[in-house]
């Protein structure tokens, strides 16, 4: 699935050990293009990848009073299971204060809590952007990755194309040694300039589309930081753009972020060395796709268990408050709480494009029920209201991150021919 180029170091400083500060050759992995790719995979594994569609599809197909607020409990969930995965981990009350306060353009303090934060936000523009019917342009991507950037210790990256060689694993100083060097800079914009076209195509079946797509974005590394999450961002965009997932993304990076060590490795082995339409290259991306094929079926396993919990979640909210005027404010914060937990009467009277003079006798209602909990925050001691019910919610989807994996990736089959 490409070549190694050999490219020379020499430190531009000095690192702290004699290995940091050493000179020599190290090679550099070029993928080879995607679009025009003939590519045959085993007929079992197209048939499970058929089956894992027709479930996402089923999962966006679902219909109920309330689920307005399920599409942004799923991308948070994904958001965070892709955020995880970088080592970027916080309590559920935690991001949800900081949710709410990106929201309303203010500083918490918080960092990691409104990097995560500002991971969701560009998850979303993500969907958006694919949803809107026509291309998804690069300049999307780059906006997608300067969204995601805005909280990050290195914010100044975002929405940069590199210019200089990056590397994964190793020393920080040198690539010499290095788990995987990513094309040197220059091969970067043609990489970029054909994924792009391969993701606005349909050669391939969707998944297939989308596990593809991801695994050339993490090849090509084109940011600084941050090519973890935008490359799983890509996921959905294909998704959302093929129409399999035009309302609900199925979180998988709550599966990925189960086995982390697998994913890396499946991505890494698809780096192939050889002709672009060898049967190597085919050969070297099956076990990603088997894992691929595993993740979303269990994602999607896991969208429709959120689907039941938030169902009866709100169906416990209406018994507690009692009648309810359909479309009146009360009945809209119901159905938005699940993804909007942590609010404030300005931020609600946004959401519901009505008067915060009609969200506050609302959001009164829902305290005086239990749905809601008033918090008093900040030097100004600004009033925020959080739904606790949906942050335990919340909660156990954070704590599957770290629980033992869904269950085992089904074991290959031989290539078709």
């Amino acid at each position: 699935m490409g070549e190694l180029v050999q490219r020379y170091w020499s430190p531009p400083f000095e690192g702290p050990r004699r290995a940091d500060r050493l000179s020599g050759h190290y090679g550099a992995f070029v993928p080879d293009p995607l679009c025009g790719w003939e590519f045959a995979i085993p007929a079992r594994l197209a048939g499970n990848l058929t089956e894992a569609e027709a479930t996402i599809r089923n999962l966006n197909g679902r219909r109920g009073r309330d689920l307005e607020g399920l599409g942004r409990f799923l991308l948070r969930a994904e958001s965070v299971g892709s955020s995880w995965i970088e080592g970027l981990a916080v309590p559920a009350d935690r991001l949800a204060v900081a949710t709410a306060a990106i929201e309303r353009e203010v500083e918490t303090g918080d960092r990691v809590a409104e990097e995560v934060a500002a991971n969701v936000v560009a998850m979303a523009a993500a969907v958006r952007a694919a949803r809107r019917g026509d291309r998804f342009e690069l300049s999307d991507l780059i906006e997608v990755h300067r969204t995601l950037m805005r909280h990050s210790p290195h914010s100044e990256w975002g929405g940069q194309i590199r210019e200089r060689q990056n590397w994964i694993g190793g020393s920080e100083y040198t690539p010499i040694g290095a788990r995987f060097v990513p094309p040197p800079p220059e091969h970067v914009p043609v990489l970029l300039e054909d994924l792009i076209e391969y993701v606005n195509g349909d050669e391939h079946q969707p998944l297939l589309q989308a596990a593809l797509a991801h695994a050339q974005f993490e090849m090509i590394h084109p940011f600084g930081d941050g090519n973890g999450r935008a490359g799983r961002a890509l996921i959905h965009v294909v998704l959302a753009r093929r129409g399999v997932a035009p309302r609900f993304v199925p979180p998988v990076s709550v599966v990925l972020a189960r086995r982390a060590e697998d994913y890396v490795a499946a991505l890494q082995r698809c780096a192939h060395v050889g002709a672009p339409d060898s049967a190597g290259r085919q050969t070297a991306v099956v076990d990603w796709l088997w894992l691929f094929d595993a993740t979303m079926g269990q994602a999607a396993d896991r969208a429709f268990a959120y689907c039941d919990d938030i169902e009866a979640l709100q169906e416990g909210w209406r018994l507690d408050v009692g009648a309810v005027r359909a479309n009146s404010s009360v009945d809209r914060l119901l159905r938005i709480l699940p993804g909007s937990p942590v609010l404030t009467v300005a931020s609600a009277s946004r959401r519901l494009g009505v008067s915060p003079s009609r969200v506050g006798p609302a959001v009164n209602a829902l305290v005086e029920a239990g749905v809601l909990a008033q918090h008093n925050v900040g030097r100004q001691r600004y009033r925020l209201f959080a739904a606790p019910a949906v942050l335990d919610l919340w909660a156990t989807v954070d704590a599957e991150l770290v629980t033992p994996r869904f269950g085992p990736t089904p074991e290959p089959d031989g290539l078709s021919v």
